[in-house]
């Protein structure tokens, strides 16, 4: 009986271990990676927004606005106006 009882507990182990894993997502990549970053004077993705090295001065044109990382176009999202000094 004790024999049984450890068969049982060891293939419960087993089938606990391969069902987490067999449910555990495949993907750990976020498909919907956005960041801020400075807008080229052709609207494309510049380099990454630092408002402390190179902040934006007021006025009314796009500065820095996120942009999806795989597409690299605006979300149309996080849009910050001004200037970059």
């Amino acid at each position: 009986m004790k024999n049984l009882r450890l068969t049982f507990g060891v293939a419960a182990l087993a089938i606990g271990s391969f069902a987490a894993f067999s449910f555990a997502p495949a993907n750990t990549v976020n498909e919907d990676a956005t960041g801020i970053f400075y807008r080229n004077s052709d609207g494309s993705m510049g380099d990454a927004y630092d408002p402390v090295s190179h902040p934006c001065s007021p006025s009314q044109q796009v500065c820095a606005q996120e942009y999806d990382l795989d597409t690299q176009l605006p979300t149309g999202q996080g849009i910050i106006r001004g200037v970059k000094d």
